[in-house]
């Protein structure tokens, strides 16, 4: 995965070729040198080089992200990131930079600061555009965070544009097979028992959105065929029968939780498509399950809102609604529900700052899922 960011490394030639403007001599020599020495594959005295350079000029963003990439490619990941994090203070725009710095962050280990930086990279760049190899890398990597984190729908769709660029790397398909399976963990730490069905997951995801239907309905047959009884198998299939047959989707939630009577997901799912289908009793019995279940998740107390706003029960629901917020604060779509409720209960104040704090959280999260 490292070495598909190389042609970045074409920003060192430009960077060591920035006017000098007031600096001396001395610093346009060194790091004219630190630029040959690069291209001659000298990576030590390149670094040598460029870490004279912003030595005499502190200020030299470029030179501190030359140097950056050189210790990433060399696998010097804490020096990387060191490089980095004098870059991205420089110039808080550097897109790259940030997402670098999270690559490098994610190498040694300190997955918070990783993902912060990440997501910041991801934020700053407009869904549709074209973003190249450096970023789909980045995305990938936000997205086993994401796993890691069981935030795994969140995970799903900062891959799907990943999986329409590179449509056939091993790793990513790997990745998203962990998603589709809501395994909470990283690559590296999947038993080898359980490797070959993550994969065929995950194939069955990127068909999903890479080849035609028949293919990727084929890669479901051959995975409930071959691992029937694996957790979640049946809630991936339902989830993708609820969009495409949504008629047939609750036969396979309740196979899932027949299989793993405590799965939280296949309760909201049945919550969900009971409240669309008007079985409102039958959905909030589903969701108050799932809240028990799994208190401290933001699923169940959405499902339980909206069953019981739509029972017109909007007291019962904004509980639940708030207890979402508390436990996601910056999530816009929990402020829409919170202000449609309150528009409900004819509280117009309380309405407005809810609504206003949707508009708000709407822009400052515009390219997140």
């Amino acid at each position: 995965m490292k070495r598909a960011i190389g042609f970045v490394t074409m920003v060192i030639v430009l960077a060591a070729n920035a006017p000098a403007q007031t600096a001396a001599q001395t610093f346009d020599d060194i790091s004219s040198q630190a630029q040959k020495a690069y291209q001659d594959n000298l990576p030590a005295e390149a670094i040598r080089l460029y870490s004279q350079a912003v030595s005499l000029r502190p200020g030299w963003a470029e030179g501190w992200w030359a140097l950056g990439m050189i210790q990433y490619e060399g696998d010097h990941y804490a020096e990387c990131r060191d490089a980095l994090t004098r870059m991205v203070k420089l110039d808080t725009s550097a897109v790259p930079g940030w997402a670098l710095l999270g690559l490098c962050e994610f190498r040694t280990g300190e997955y918070g600061a990783a993902f912060e930086h990440l997501k910041k990279a991801h934020m700053m760049l407009p869904n549709q555009q074209a973003v190249g190899q450096l970023m789909d890398v980045a995305d990938f990597h936000l997205s086993m965070l994401l796993i890691r984190q069981g935030a795994f729908e969140l995970a799903q769709e900062v891959m799907v544009r990943v999986a329409r660029e590179a449509r056939n790397n091993p790793d990513m398909v790997f990745a998203t097979g962990l998603a589709s399976l809501r395994m909470p963990v990283l690559p590296s730490d999947v038993p080898e028992n359980e490797r070959d069905v993550v994969t065929m997951a995950g194939r069955t995801f990127w068909d999903l959105y890479t080849e035609k239907p028949a293919e990727a309905e084929a890669d479901f047959m051959a995975l409930l065929i071959k691992y029937p009884s694996f957790p979640n198998v049946h809630y991936f299939y339902g989830i993708h029968l609820a969009s495409v047959h949504p008629e047939l989707a609750a036969p396979q939630f309740l196979e899932e939780l027949r299989l793993n009577p405590d799965s939280v997901p296949a309760r909201v799912q049945l919550a969900l498509r009971d409240t669309l289908d008007g079985k409102l009793v039958e959905a909030v019995k589903w969701a108050r399950e799932a809240v028990t279940l799994s208190p401290d998740s933001v699923g169940p107390r959405l499902a339980l809102g909206q069953a019981l706003s739509t029972q017109g029960e909007y007291e019962k629901a904004l509980d639940a609604f708030l207890a979402a917020k508390r436990l996601d604060a910056v999530s816009p779509r929990i402020r829409l529900y919170l202000a449609n409720c309150y528009r409900a209960l004819g509280r117009m104040d309380d309405m407005r700052r809810e609504q206003a704090e949707y508009n708000k959280l709407k822009v400052e999260q515009a390219n997140w899922p």
